[in-house]
């Protein structure tokens, strides 16, 4: 939880943490991590400081620069703060980017008081390996942050695109980035479909916030594959799949044209295995959907993309509340209606209806409770294929190398044939 360096005859020390939602995020297995975050890293700041470390850095892997900055505010003795997770491009007006990068927050570093009211420089950025972030300060001898050197701080790009880039390491170059670099080339090479439509994996608006057509073949390939091979497990076969948007890693819009075993790899990045949840109660169907859109209308990797069934909800529904502990507080008006594609309707009117319960198909990730789907407890058998590979065979099998527009449609932001926004 800690650590101190010495820097020049100089203690730092490093205090760090990660988000209290990291079970339903990740796949932590049996860590258990402490939601009370403040408390922790206080303890441990104080601990520090008890033994004479006067220059405290925090450094921390959240979901937002938001997130640490209400952090912060409960924290004190902090000097700096390095947030992760968020993604967030920092840069003050003039900086250098990476042509086509977007600056969220035009400042470096933010500046965040803490809760003696004490000013904490925060930085971060963004993701892909295309910026180093620095920051230059000031301490006195008491170890106070004076002052922030802004000529010197801020995002450096090093991502090979800008002129100013970082010269490759000769021996990582030959040893590590050739050898990988040829072999997703030969990825890259390796057609096996065609497209006749861009599909559209970009995070937010896209895959987190609604119904894409990229989504919808994600969630095909789970069915297609399921049902191919729930005998030979010993399962039913499934009647409808989820799929959650925060498995779908590709962040682009993949254009029409060659569709290759490439781009199989960057949509479905994990070592996610196709699930099948046996008998799943109308009732958790519902709770699983109102969890998919708890969090609208912002984005979250908990929105789901569907197949074999059809859902309308209204973000002027109470949203699903759930515990870190995945424990349902409040269990959410948002889903309306829920109607399966052979038109048997499980939902109406936002109430329930009786009856048989449903086989579904997704990932272990979320058949575990990822992203807090309620399926924590059921029994799911994995049936032998990754969802990457699903989705190979789903595009170069199934429908026969040609992912096709009359079958996936580019959606408008309202929703399209399997989720709808209702007002």
């Amino acid at each position: 939880s800690s650590k101190v360096v010495k820097i020049r005859g100089e203690s730092i020390g490093i205090v760090a943490a990660t988000t209290p939602r990291l079970p339903f995020i990740s796949s932590p297995r049996n860590v258990v991590v402490d939601p009370n975050v403040a408390a922790v890293v206080q303890a441990e700041v104080d601990r520090l400081t008890g033994s004479g470390v006067d220059k405290i850095v925090f450094a921390s892997h959240l979901q937002s620069i938001d997130e640490d900055r209400a952090l912060l505010a409960l924290l004190d003795d902090i000097d700096i703060a390095i947030a992760g997770g968020g993604d967030e491009l920092l840069a003050d007006p003039g900086t250098p980017l990476v042509p086509g990068d977007v600056v969220n927050i035009a400042q470096y570093p933010v500046i965040v008081q803490d809760a003696d009211g004490t000013d904490v420089p925060v930085v971060t950025t963004a993701g892909d390996y295309k910026y180093v972030g620095r920051l230059v300060v000031n301490f006195d001898r008491r170890g106070n942050v004076i002052a922030v050197d802004e000529t010197r701080s801020g995002p450096v790009r090093v991502s090979g695109i800008a002129p100013d880039a970082v010269a490759a390491d000769p021996f990582v170059q030959t040893n590590v980035v050739q050898p990988v670099s040829a072999f997703v080339a030969d990825l890259a090479a390796n057609v096996i479909a065609t497209s006749e439509v861009p599909l559209e994996g970009r995070r937010s608006p896209g895959v987190r916030t609604q119904e894409t057509n990229l989504g919808n073949l994600m969630a095909d390939a789970l069915l297609s594959s399921a049902r191919a091979r729930a005998a030979a497990f010993g399962v039913p076969q499934p009647t409808v799949a989820f799929q959650n948007g925060g498995g779908i890693r590709n962040n682009n819009l993949i254009p029409a044209g060659p569709f290759t075993e490439l781009n199989t790899f960057q949509v479905a990045a994990f070592s996610n295995f196709v699930s099948i949840v046996p008998d799943v109660p109308r009732a958790t169907i519902k709770a699983l959907l109102e969890n998919a859109v708890s969090v609208m209308p912002g984005a979250d990797g908990r929105f789901v993309q569907v197949a074999g069934l059809r859902f309308e909800y209204t973000t002027s529904g109470t949203a699903q509340v759930t515990t870190t502990e995945g424990t349902i507080t409040t269990p959410g008006t948002r889903v309306q209606r829920v109607t399966l594609s052979d038109g048997t309707v499980i939902v109406d009117n936002g109430a329930v209806v009786p009856g048989a319960p449903i086989t579904i198909t997704t990932n272990d990730f979320s058949a575990r409770g990822g992203d807090q789907y309620p399926l924590v407890g059921l029994p799911f058998t994995t049936v032998g294929i990754t969802y990457q590979q699903a989705l190979a065979e789903h595009v170069s099998t199934t429908l026969g190398g040609v992912i096709s527009a009359a079958q996936y449609p580019v959606v408008a932001a309202g929703g399209g044939a399997r989720i709808v926004r209702i007002p």
